[in-house]
């Protein structure tokens, strides 16, 4: 698995940040270790050259996980949420690919054949778990884990996590104040958040 050197904002626009692709690769190597302790199966080996992990050979699925545990823009128009007010329980979105705006449920896995739908399901039990370790992860360091992305594969007939665990993959916003979510608009304020993982990472 290779990370290149652009940080993702959103569909439409990656900033250059220099290091970033080597930094990256370091922050899901440490989430991957991490998660595994928690039995958590994942598709990581090692660390490898700069940017670059050792992943077992996994068939990819085609379904990618967001988890949403506060509302989003849509959430706090529809149901008159707060900005980032905390949800009960967490939401999860299925996707064919990260720009596609078209949800999938079970119904699109069963009658399109995109998965068997224990795999499915199984996806959605490990995701499930991921997300209550890193949110907690996260609380401890005043932080609310307010979005993710989990994409799975099978490997030897064993479902596996494959990632994503870089820092563009997260939206991270201060556990005191989530209101005031952090803008990453601006290659400093790119820099600020990455610092923040810096940290956050350190155990």
């Amino acid at each position: 698995m290779t990370f290149d050197d652009f940080f993702v904002i959103d569909s439409k626009t990656r900033k250059k940040i220099k290091d970033y692709g080597e930094f990256s690769a370091k922050v899901n190597a440490f989430f991957f270790e991490y998660v595994k302790e928690y039995h958590i199966p994942v598709a990581y080996e090692q660390i490898h050259a700069a940017g670059n992990l050792k992943m077992v050979p996994t068939e990819e699925f085609p379904v990618y996980i967001k988890i949403l545990n506060t509302s989003n823009k849509n959430f706090s128009k529809m149901f008159a949420l707060g900005k980032n007010t905390p949800l009960q329980v967490p939401v999860f979105e299925n996707y064919l690919s990260s720009d596609s705006n078209y949800q999938l449920n079970e119904h699109h896995i069963i009658s399109f054949g995109i998965l068997p739908l224990a795999d499915f399901k199984m996806i959605g039990r490990i995701a499930t778990k991921v997300n209550v370790i890193l949110k907690s992860y996260f609380e401890r360091r005043n932080l609310l884990l307010s979005e993710m992305v989990c994409t799975f594969g099978k490997s030897r007939d064993k479902i596996v996590l494959l990632g994503r665990f870089s820092p563009d993959s997260f939206k991270l916003i201060p556990k005191d104040e989530p209101e005031n979510e952090f803008l990453l608009s601006t290659p400093s304020s790119i820099k600020k958040y990455l610092e923040l993982f810096q940290e956050s990472v350190q155990r």
